[in-house]
């Protein structure tokens, strides 16, 4: 059967998608020539993938998934379209530019976008991971499992070469980055971008331990198996430092703990009933809190002595005198410079605003802002749901939400989703997270009595 043949073929094909992407969509600049051909790459598991959910249906919440995707690309496709003059002139700032362009004696040529080339590209970025996405919304059960080792197996790949390049000489011509030394960055340009990425490969370790728990418990693995990926996820904690990311030292201590009770592997209510465990759970809470205020330390120091709290404020500000329409999605940098204050008026561009809220913002408006509204209504309402189910699709479902919200979390101080490998393999997560939350059972109540009997992981 021909519909037989290409679910087998959706996951090696999403797979060599997201290998690829590893290989190719490291850097921050926002289109490349690798870029195009990483498009292209994704339009066969695209259209593979959407074959497949319109011949097998799909869940409500993958249906609720794919709504907001599609809310997202409108953003970008709905800027390139040509506006009245009127609508053109109701940002402050356009009305400013109108009065220059016209002194010039240059004629407007009014689209939503002030830059329509640039918001063509940005919106083609995201073919490879919307591509991710709808694949990982298709794959079946079994599948999503061998999806996240993938990109577990990734994340140590890029950990392994980064140690690699950390060893070579600054002027090696096996080097990667020529231009300047990444640090630890490996396949990633941004060293901030690898510890977002060690975050994430320490989350699915977590989730990957407690579905291997789970499947221990039914006999269908060797006892003490689950510990090969609790060992990857603290080896992965202990990389994290070595990126010298300071934010992902704030998030990496609260993501562990939230994946730890999420995915099952730490029960509060067994912890609860231990005095010894109890004590256990307190002094590390001390020691999580004692490191999360360093790492705030750390970034008050930021936003004092580096540039990135100045660029995030003058953001928002240039986000206001834009609204409602915005600047259009990949008109960042111009937009920027024509706006930026005098103390940011530097020898070199200034590529993002070091903060994806306040640069969404700016770009898309009001119309990003909806969007925005979208994604966190949706990531709330999945939250929610995984705190009623139990089971190893709920565990799968509940690592992958965990590792989105470190995402989203760094992205206020930094833009991880603006490379496409890390945005295509947030896709692929987000698609396992809907998929699986679509078919996680929900957990049946158990009374006090019962506690005191359940059998660990559930």
């Amino acid at each position: 059967m021909m519909i037989e043949r290409a679910r087998g073929a959706l996951l090696p094909a999403l797979s060599i998608l997201l290998l690829a992407c590893w290989l190719g969509g490291g850097v921050t600049v926002d289109d490349t020539g690798i870029d195009e051909g990483l498009q292209l790459l994704a339009l066969p598991v695209l259209l593979l993938a959407a074959w497949l959910l319109l011949a097998d249906g799909a869940s409500r919440w993958v249906q609720a998934g794919i709504a907001v995707a599609l809310l997202i690309l409108l953003v970008p496709a709905v800027q390139l379209l040509p506006i009245p003059q009127g609508l053109w002139l109701l940002p402050p700032a356009r009305q400013a530019l109108a009065a220059d362009l016209m002194a010039a004696g240059v004629q407007v040529n009014p689209h939503w976008s002030l830059t329509p080339a640039a918001t063509e590209r940005g919106l083609w970025a995201l073919l490879p991971a919307l591509a991710s996405f709808l694949a990982a919304c298709a794959l079946e059960p079994r599948q999503r499992r061998t999806l996240l080792q993938v990109v577990l197996a990734l994340v140590l790949f890029n950990v392994a070469f980064a140690f690699f390049q950390a060893g070579l000489p600054p002027d090696s011509a096996l080097r990667l980055y020529q231009d300047f030394s990444n640090g630890f960055g490996g396949l990633l340009v941004n060293t901030n971008h690898q510890a977002t990425a060690c975050i994430i490969g320490m989350v699915l370790a977590l989730g990957l331990a407690a579905e291997a728990r789970l499947r221990e418990l039914r006999g269908e693995l060797p006892p003490h198996h689950h510990w090969r990926y609790l060992g990857l996820a603290v080896f992965l904690l202990l990389v994290v430092p070595l990126s010298t990311s300071r934010a992902g030292m704030v998030i990496v201590l609260p993501a562990l703990a939230v994946a730890l009770v999420m995915t099952g592997l730490l029960q509060l209510r067994k912890i609860l009933r231990r005095r010894r465990l109890v004590v256990v759970a307190l002094g590390a809470l001390v020691m999580a809190v004692i490191g999360i205020r360093a790492g705030i330390g750390w970034m008050e120091v930021d936003a004092l002595e580096e540039l990135r709290h100045t660029m995030a404020t003058a953001a928002l500000a240039i986000g206001k005198t834009e609204a409602p329409l915005g600047s259009g999605v990949g008109s960042f940098v111009p937009a920027f410079e024509q706006a930026a204050p005098l103390s940011l008026k530097l020898p070199q561009y200034v590529n993002h605003a070091h903060n994806e809220y306040a640069q969404w913002w700016m770009t898309s408006g009001w119309l990003g802002m909806l969007a925005l509204a979208a994604v966190v209504g949706l990531l709330l309402a999945v939250g929610g749901r995984l705190q009623r189910s139990e089971g190893r699709q709920a565990v799968l479902a509940a690592a992958c939400w965990v590792a989105l919200m470190a995402v989203l979390a760094h992205s206020w101080v930094d833009y991880p989703l603006r490379t496409l490998t890390l945005m295509a393999t947030c896709g692929a997560l987000a698609g396992v997270m809907l998929a699986a939350t679509g078919e996680a059972r929900k957990r049946e109540p158990q009374f006090p009595a019962a506690l005191e009997n359940a059998s660990p992981g559930g």
